[in-house]
């Protein structure tokens, strides 16, 4: 028994003379001094890319969103809170309280809403920064999008669902059977473009309701559709942001990040990425 109460370990390695003790010294200082490949630990923008820092000292952010005045907005899921970013990257935060926020999104009357995940709801932010309850009894809600039509809709992980709402009340389920959905996007016809995370992939919803897959991507979350059509994904677990085009090719823009997430444009067509590890936001630059 150890100090500690607990059954003695076994020695991992049997007894060994004095020239097995040698090479056992030089192999766990091999082992020890070994490097190690880390999202993160070597940010690598492909030719023709670069990337600033916009903002740090963040705490998980994800969820990036613009509102027409130029302000960056991130759901902060580590400190539960929603933060205010301003073109010349100063932070402030607007509202506190929420349970590992994941997403955000704007309506037309400016009134902010959050995908407050940890308690399986839709949170609403008024422009005095009062915080209320929109939609309840949800199963993880982790991405929110206005559609065209004015409708939320709003991703459920585990449900596997998209659904739409409007004025707090569920209208209809508009898609089901999804494999972890988390990321959605709409283009200007009202197109619908959903990440399966688990699924490994990007789903193409048209007017009709009808999904086709577009792209085999590992673990998107969040997507973001640029001016010229393409879709832009952040891969947490490979530590990438990447561009999609509509017949499904894929190119790496920058791999090395720690847990990208939700990338977004500014209205001026500039890239941004929230790089949750490390607590802070990427402005991209280059030909994207």
């Amino acid at each position: 028994m150890n100090r500690h109460g607990f059954p003695a370990a076994r020695p991992i390695f049997p007894t060994v003379g004095f020239r097995g003790m040698s090479i056992l010294i030089l192999v766990t200082f091999v082992i020890a001094w070994a490097p190690r490949c880390e999202a993160g630990s070597e940010i690598r923008p492909v030719s023709g890319m670069g990337y600033t820092v916009f903002a740090s000292g963040l705490n998980g952010p994800r969820g990036l969103l613009f509102n027409p005045s130029g302000d960056l907005f991130a759901a902060e899921q580590s400190g539960g809170t929603v933060a205010r970013i301003t073109p010349d990257g100063r932070v402030s935060r607007i509202a506190k309280g929420f349970s590992d926020p994941h997403d955000l999104a704007f309506d037309a009357s400016g009134y902010l809403y959050v995908a407050d995940t940890g308690a399986n709801r839709v949170a609403r932010v008024s422009p005095d920064g009062s915080v209320t309850t929109y939609i309840t009894g949800l199963n993880a809600p982790v991405d929110l999008a206005f559609h065209p039509n004015g409708e939320l809709y709003v991703c459920e992980l585990y449900a596997g669902t998209v659904t739409a709402y409007k004025s707090g009340k569920k209208i209809k389920v508009v898609a089901s059977g999804l494999d972890k959905p988390h990321g959605l996007a709409f283009d200007n016809t009202g197109i619908t473009y959903i990440n399966e995370w688990s699924g490994n992939r990007i789903l193409k919803m048209d007017r009709k309701g009808q999904l086709q897959p577009v792209a085999t991507v590992e673990d998107p979350v969040g997507v973001a559709i640029g001016k010229s059509g393409n879709l832009y994904v952040a891969q947490p677990q490979a530590g990438k942001v990447s561009r999609v085009k509509m017949d499904g090719t894929r190119v790496t823009l920058i791999e090395g990040l720690n847990e990208p997430r939700d990338p977004a444009f500014d209205q001026a067509g500039n890239l941004f990425v929230a790089e949750a590890g490390a607590g802070r936001i990427l402005k991209m630059s280059g030909d994207y």
